[in-house]
Formats: C-alpha cells, structure tokens, sequence
C-alpha cells in the first residue's frame, strides 16, 4: 500500500484535531433587570416595562435568560422577583414565553404603593448571585433607579471583591434628584462613586445609557 507523503500526513493530522475539536463557548446570555419602586421612582414603573418590551424581548435569543427584580427597602430577598425565565431552544415556545413574562410585566407595572427605602446594593448581589448560577456567556444587570441609595437603619451591605465578576453593569433611565437639577456635580459624584464601587467588585464594566433606543446594539455587541 502507497505510505503518504510527510505533508499529506500533516494535513491529515491537522484534520483530524479540527474534526475533534468542537466550538463549547457558550452564546447566549442573561440579563437582570431591576427596577426601583422606592419613592418618586416608583411613578417610573411603566416607563421601565415599555423599555423592556420595545427594547430587550424582542432581542433576547432562545437559550437567554431573563431575569426581574424589586428594588425596594430590603432586596436581598427572592421574594424581589418578579420575573425568571430561561427561553427555550424552539424558537416558537421562546415567543410564547416572551408574550408571557409581557403580560406579567404588564400588570406588575400597574402594581401600587412604594418603598420608604432604597435597597440598591441588596438587589444586585442577588441579581449576582442568579446570574452566576445560570452561567451565560454574557451577563448584565440594568438598573432603573436614580441611584440614589437609602438603606434602612441596622442595614449593611457589603459588596465582595468578586461580587460581580464576568458581569456588565448598566445604569439606565436614571431619573435626576431635585438637588441633581440644582448642582449637576450632586449627580455625576453619585454615578461616578457607583462605578467606584461596582469596579471594585469586579464588574466587567460600568456605563450610564440615556437614550433607551442604544441598548438592543450594546446587548448584541457584548454577547
């Protein structure tokens, strides 16, 4: 029988680890999503859910996970769900579960009351926490909040130096504080110390979006 030529031979063992060789990163991706219901944000309701209808469902791919939180006086909890869904791999069972946590979302935003305080940090290590558990290629909590935290009084939240490794955090439709109008250095201290803090614990990366209509580009470009 006719040996093969040393370079055959190579191409051959080259085929061969390619062939063996399957592409085990992982597409797709869980967002976290929190939703501040603490004083005058709490009016800020509805105009959180349209953003998540218009701009984040229709985006999500089957396999993504999406993920829907209280912010209130103490987040920490699991009861701060609202919503939790993992879309299935069929695309058309992934919309029904996208028309359904519509509807959930729907009647959560004419939900009444709100917070006297502001759990901010609670909610996130509990956003942390579930999408570490769920493992996606590309995780990212948006916050509806003005940022503004407000513990209440024997409180403590301490964030880890891992806290929010392999997670993007993005600040979203910050609403402006009365003294943020006054002073606007009030409001760029106050982000600016956010992203301190959320560096320090690791995150991917800290940004502030203020036009809503940007965030289906930057969830595809960080998947």
């Amino acid at each position: 029988m006719r040996r093969p030529t040393p370079c055959a031979s190579l191409l051959l063992a080259a085929l061969v680890i390619l062939a063996g060789c399957t592409d085990a990163r992982r597409y797709d991706q869980a967002i976290a999503i929190l939703i501040d219901v603490s004083g005058t944000y709490a009016d800020e309701k509805p105009e959180a859910v349209r953003i998540i209808k218009r701009e984040i469902l229709p985006s999500m791919e089957p396999g993504d996970t999406l993920l829907v939180m209280r912010i209130d006086s103490e987040s920490y909890e699991e009861d701060n769900v609202e919503a939790l869904v993992r879309l299935d791999a069929r695309p058309s069972k992934a919309n029904a579960q996208k028309l359904a946590i519509a509807r959930k979302l729907d009647a959560f935003a004419k939900t009444k009351g709100r917070s006297a305080h502001t759990d901010i940090p609670g909610a996130m290590m509990l956003a942390a926490e579930y999408l570490t558990e769920v493992g996606s290629a590309s995780r990212v909590i948006l916050v509806f909040s003005d940022m503004e935290e407000d513990l209440p009084k024997g409180t403590t939240r301490e964030l880890d130096e891992a806290e929010f490794r392999d997670i993007r955090i993005v600040a979203m439709n910050v609403k402006r504080l009365k003294g943020d109008t006054v002073d606007p250095q009030v409001f760029r201290k106050r982000m600016a110390s956010w992203e301190d803090r959320v560096t320090a614990a690791s995150a991917e990366s800290w940004r502030m979006i203020m036009d809503d209509a940007k965030l289906p580009a930057l969830l595809a470009q960080i998947r």
